[in-house]
């Protein structure tokens, strides 16, 4: 442990509070320059030694913060970046860091980011164990307490709650500084109020050394990570709303047949994100929540892909089901019409077997009497003229007789041919009526399978929105209002 004598001092503060001048009242001479501008962040270190009534006081010049946010990322990498370069060059430590302000300027929130940004710097503790508060402007509290009246202990009693919660955090420490005094009792009297306050720091001469600020490192980062959040966290908003964006057309146009690609290609996208959002936050856990809202699309996604691939297998099982029942009915009814169809062409052909059979015998019947009439001229030739008479009578008789069987053998003839030729034209007609009825039947049992195909389908329609029908939107709504 160093000795109490040798005191080492960091002064942080914004630019234009009289932080340089400060470091020039506790020297007791002029060795750092004042900067009035308040450019964005200003990261240059330097520092000095003053030996005084035999203590040696170190003074470092730290970096100082001006009007810009420190909740940007740019800003928040150059303060830390400062601070580690301010740690280095003085190896041994600091007792105190000095958070320099400016009496009769207004405390906004800006001043509690600072202090949040010194905790995540240095560690939790580091405000409450190695800081005090130094309000320049001495001079001009004392032309206002001229008039008012008031005490310094006073007037921070009666400020606004941002102070107060400032002075709460530094336990109390607060010193008045006045950088313009030339009274030299004035002056020593300033700087031993200072070194009596480090005195009553609770680390009692422990410095703050570059161990402790290693301690702190993962704060330092969360703290770099969470300046980062901002800018992420519109790029996963972005991203998000894309993928919110294609499920809702994959919902819109649920008939096409790549939704389960899109699905896929949409959780591959979140997994990416995931991967990015992890390499960002660095096990800081600041983007725990963006990782978490993140996780939900894609748990979502994977659900949606599960639903959507089970019913692509129902649908492709009933339908393949459906066809084979199809196939099934089709052959069936092709076997039972050409099995009516043989049996038709077979009736017809027995049908032209008996024509053939009876016109045979009707032929044979004509040649056998062309035959008695062959033989009746020749025995009329060889009778005696007696028998002329009644053999002439007897021919006519017979000539009679055949001309009437051959007219009754052509009537039958004819109606034989009628017959045949309407019993032909009823066969075919009744073949035409039994094809047709089949037919029907065959067209009644394709419209039954239709039917009972488009039942299926309107299943599978009610099945689809019911899937997706419940969480786009509710999901939508529940990660717009994690993110924002």
């Amino acid at each position: 442990m160093d000795k109490i004598s040798d005191t080492d001092l960091l002064l942080i503060g914004k630019t234009g509070t009289g932080k340089s001048e400060l470091g020039n009242s506790i020297l007791k001479r002029k060795v750092f320059k004042s900067c009035s501008s308040a450019s964005s962040v200003t990261t240059e270190i330097d520092y000095e030694v003053s030996d005084y009534k035999g203590k040696i006081i170190k003074v470092v010049d730290g970096p100082g913060v001006g009007d810009t946010r420190l909740d940007t990322e740019a800003s928040t990498m150059l303060v830390v970046n400062a601070m580690e370069r301010a740690i280095v060059a003085n190896t041994r430590g600091y007792h105190a860091f000095l958070l320099v302000i400016r009496f009769g300027v207004r405390f906004t929130a800006e001043d509690q980011d600072t202090v949040a940004l010194l905790k995540k710097i240095f560690g939790s503790n580091f405000v409450r164990q190695f800081c005090i508060l130094v309000m320049t402007g001495g001079d001009n509290f004392e032309r206002e307490a001229e008039d008012t009246g008031k005490t310094f202990d006073q007037w921070c009693r009666e400020q606004g709650r941002v102070f107060r919660d400032m002075m709460k955090e530094f336990g109390n420490r607060i010193v008045l500084f006045d950088n313009l005094t030339k009274d030299e009792g004035k002056c020593n009297k300033q700087i031993d109020h200072l070194l009596s306050v480090v005195n009553s720091l609770k680390a009692k001469g422990v410095r703050y050394t570059d161990k402790h600020f290693e301690l702190a490192r993962q704060a330092r980062e969360k703290a770099i990570v969470e300046s980062k959040e901002p800018r992420i966290r519109e790029e996963i908003m972005q991203a998000t709303s894309l993928i919110l964006q294609k499920l809702e057309w994959v919902k819109e146009n649920s008939a096409s047949k790549h939704q389960i690609d899109t699905l896929k290609q949409l959780h591959t996208r979140c997994g990416d994100l995931i991967k990015y959002i992890k390499h960002e936050d660095k096990g800081s856990g600041a983007l725990h929540h963006l990782e978490k809202s993140v996780m939900s699309v894609r748990n979502t996604l994977a659900e949606s892909i599960k639903i959507k691939t089970e019913v692509a297998k129902e649908v492709r099982r009933i339908e393949a089901t459906m066809k084979q029942q199809m196939e099934f009915e089709r052959q069936r009814l092709e076997k039972m019409l050409a099995q009516q169809c043989r049996e038709s062409e077979e009736k017809q052909k027995q049908m032209r077997k008996d024509f053939k059979k009876t016109l045979s015998k009707m032929e044979t019947e004509s040649k056998r009497r062309e035959v008695l009439l062959s033989n009746l001229k020749e025995e009329r030739e060889k009778c005696p003229a007696i028998m002329k008479q009644q053999m002439e009578f007897e021919r006519q008789r017979l000539e009679k007789m055949l001309a009437q069987q051959c007219r009754e053998s052509e009537e039958k003839q004819k109606q034989m041919r009628k017959d045949f030729k309407k019993t032909l034209s009823e066969m075919e007609k009744e073949s035409r009526q039994e094809r047709e009825i089949l037919l029907s039947k065959l067209k009644k049992e394709e419209e039954k399978s239709c039917g009972e195909f488009r039942k299926l389908q309107e299943a599978y329609e009610n099945l689809k929105q019911k899937a997706n029908e419940s969480w786009p939107k509710k999901l939508w709504g529940f990660i717009k209002g994690i993110l924002i």
